[in-house]
């Protein structure tokens, strides 16, 4: 049997949330898989972002979070890590919960020189709860993210 495998980035995912005014934050950015679908290019999603050589996957989450929010954290909680398809590539997804302090309105962040052109808004915990049951959450690791965060941080 021949096989094919795709090499993968190791990746920190982080979903940044704010306990005191119980509000969590998303970014939207455009995504070119999504340009043969039906669906809006610019998805809802948690911050991931690649692992660099010799970073460990504590510290990429911490600085993609405030590359991609402006949001500093202020205390990170491993989720779990995870293979998000194994069946062809060796990409490996460290999912992190971070405590941070979210901000009024939107904001653009990203790195220029990584052509990173996101769009930073805070939303309350019901509203991220409408956005997942409507349909409007798309990004596996957001859907993950969140629905370990509605088991285990929101209960009801």
């Amino acid at each position: 049997i021949k096989r094919e495998l795709f090499g993968g980035a190791q990746v920190s995912a982080v979903l940044p949330y704010d306990p005191k005014k119980n509000e969590i934050v998303l970014i939207q950015q455009f995504r070119p898989g999504t340009i043969s679908k039906k669906f809006n290019n610019y998805l809802n999603e948690i911050v991931a972002g690649i692992i660099d050589p010799g970073e460990k996957p504590e510290e990429a989450a911490e600085r993609e979070c405030f590359e991609e929010t402006g949001c500093k954290v202020k205390k990170l909680l491993p989720i779990q890590g995870y293979f998000p398809a194994p069946g062809s590539s060796e990409s490996f997804y460290h999912l992190f919960l971070a405590e941070i302090e979210t901000f009024e309105g939107s904001r653009v962040m990203g790195l220029e020189n990584e052509n990173e052109d996101i769009l930073v808004k805070s939303f309350k915990i019901d509203k991220i709860k409408k956005m997942m049951q409507n349909g409007e959450i798309l990004n596996g690791v957001t859907l993950i993210a969140l629905q370990w965060f509605f088991l285990n941080i929101i209960k009801n």
